[in-house]
């Protein structure tokens, strides 16, 4: 009776080990892909830099620019937060793990 309870336990604790991280996620590290930023251009040839919101009136871009930071849409700042994060990405890396490859 020993004997199932030790191979139960060892199942567990192999089923728990492997459940950390699957083996088709891969050793890269975690976090936003890196890609080419062209990638993302406008398919009718104006490559302004306008939100979507603003329907391509530069006019109104520039009226919002000349307004006080706390008197600015929230479109229009949460538009430049995604700009600036979408044009300089955050990777992480991932630490190496010390049980692989230590021999």
């Amino acid at each position: 009776m020993a004997v199932f309870k030790y191979i139960l336990a060892l199942t567990v604790l192999i089923a728990v080990v492997k459940a950390q991280r699957p083996f088709y996620a891969g050793l890269r590290p975690i976090g936003v892909p890196a890609v080419e930023t062209d990638l993302l251009s406008n398919r009718f040839g104006e490559d302004e830099d306008l939100p979507i919101e603003a329907r391509g009136d530069a006019n109104l871009i520039n009226r919002i620019n000349e307004l006080p930071v706390d008197s600015r849409p929230f479109w229009y700042l949460n538009w430049r937060q995604y700009e600036d994060l979408r044009r300089n990405p955050v990777n992480w890396p991932q630490r190496p793990n010390p049980f692989i490859g230590s021999k």
